[in-house]
């Protein structure tokens, strides 16, 4: 059932706008569903493991009884999320340009229903 709750997060995350990749990885950092190229998606499992294991420390060191949920990291061409859950680790990734233009989008229908 655990595992089926971390498949329906990602099967969402992928609907999101703008994505261009997502990984989920297991608990031994191997990607298990993708949609990139098997050497892509290890390589971002890696990577990203590795940030995910040195902000959780600092999450910890900062209040002990405190948990890592997500990272979202941003460069200029790609916007990258990733969230631990149950093990495993989602990782998304957004094309930088069009998600601030879905954002743009949201934000004008926000306000226009508003008025």
């Amino acid at each position: 059932a655990m595992w089926n709750g971390v498949q329906e997060t990602f099967d969402r995350l992928v609907q999101l706008p703008a994505v261009t990749g997502a990984i989920l990885v297991d608990g031994n950092g191997v990607p298990v569903r993708t949609n990139l190229n098997p050497a892509d998606s290890q390589m971002y499992a890696n990577r990203m493991g590795q940030l995910v294991a040195t902000a959780n420390s600092m999450v910890r060191d900062m209040e002990p009884s405190d948990n890592l949920s997500y990272v979202r990291l941003r460069t200029r061409r790609q916007e990258l999320m990733v969230a631990t859950e149950n093990q495993h680790t989602i990782i998304v990734i957004q094309d930088a340009q069009s998600l601030d233009a879905s954002r743009r989008q949201s934000m004008a229908a926000r306000n226009s229903t508003s008025t």
